[in-house]
């Protein structure tokens, strides 16, 4: 049962992470831009691996994780002190890459068993694939701000969202069809200018889940609203 005055307090923190939030991203606005390079190197990348079949598609993969690692480790960096240093990007690309690759490796398994068990069940597997969605949502954040194994982060990401769902999925919902609406508009030269503006409209997206990440998994309910109470 939700507390008493539990939508004051879930708009006060949509409030403090959304302002914090802004400030952060507009601080280090050039992080946003990283996106269009990750687009680049992956499709330059991609070309450059076609024709080597399956190798050249696990290449593309590593790559493609890579560049996810960098930007989980300058979004943290902006989380946790405010700003990023250009020094830091080389490094950026290795900094989460294993935990990726594991966690990529354990979903893709599980992916693989539900498609086998569930194929006669049409319905089930998009049952299933929804709920991994779901249940799966926090990973990234518990990858730069929990440090956990690759296991437990699929376990700990099940708990985080059974337990903080009602507060997690609207601000997260809201920043991601912003996002997809922003990637759909005409991009403007070469599509550059989409794209620019769709990067740093997702790294404001993930720095206010990094944000409310922290928030709900620091805090209870309860202790939101006696903050609430305490605040008069």
């Amino acid at each position: 049962m939700l507390p008493r005055g539990w939508i004051t307090d879930t708009a006060a923190l949509y409030g403090r992470v959304f302002r914090r939030g802004a400030r952060l991203a507009l601080t280090n606005w050039p992080v946003g831009l990283m996106v269009v390079a990750y687009g680049a190197l992956l499709g330059l990348v991609a070309q450059l691996t076609a024709p080597f079949g399956v190798v050249g598609g696990l290449l593309l993969w590593l790559v493609m994780m890579a560049c996810l690692s960098s930007w989980l480790s300058l979004v943290e960096q902006v989380i946790r002190s405010g700003r990023v240093r250009l020094g830091d990007v080389p490094s950026s690309f290795a900094a989460y890459l294993g935990e990726l690759l594991a966690v990529g490796f354990l979903t893709s398994l599980l992916g693989l068993v539900a498609s086998v068990v569930l194929a006669p069940f049409r319905f089930l597997a998009i049952v299933f694939g929804l709920a991994v969605l779901v249940f799966f949502n926090a990973v990234p954040e518990l990858i730069y701000l929990g440090r956990h194994s690759a296991a437990e982060l699929l376990v700990e990401s099940y708990r985080f969202i059974g337990e903080n769902w009602i507060e997690w999925f609207p601000a997260t919902l809201a920043l991601g069809a912003a996002v997809v609406a922003v990637a759909a508009l005409p991009g403007g030269p070469f599509g550059i200018v989409g794209d620019a503006v769709a990067g740093v409209l997702l790294y404001f997206m993930m720095i206010v889940r990094g944000l409310l990440f922290l928030e709900l998994a620091s805090s209870s309910r309860r202790a939101r609203e006696f903050r609430r109470r305490m605040a008069g």
